[in-house]
């Protein structure tokens, strides 16, 4: 068997966080496994600070907005 990823940490996001404290016990890995603090709302603050971070800073000029489309 090949690995090709050797986490440190892995954070359980989502339905899944909401029932952690019943299969995070279960778990047989050697590596950390937790729960997100944010539960459901993991992936959606995820989402919302990736677009965040990917928008240009204020002090760069944009060609065009989604108000120029109309």
């Amino acid at each position: 068997m090949n690995s090709y990823l050797w986490p440190d940490l892995i954070i359980v996001g989502g339905g899944s966080a909401k029932k952690a404290d019943k299969f995070l016990p279960l778990l047989t890995v050697e590596i950390e496994v937790v729960a997100a603090q944010l539960e459901n709302d993991a992936g959606i603050v995820g989402a919302a600070l990736a677009a965040l971070y990917a928008q240009p800073p204020a002090d760069e000029p944009v060609e065009h907005t989604a108000q120029d489309t109309s």
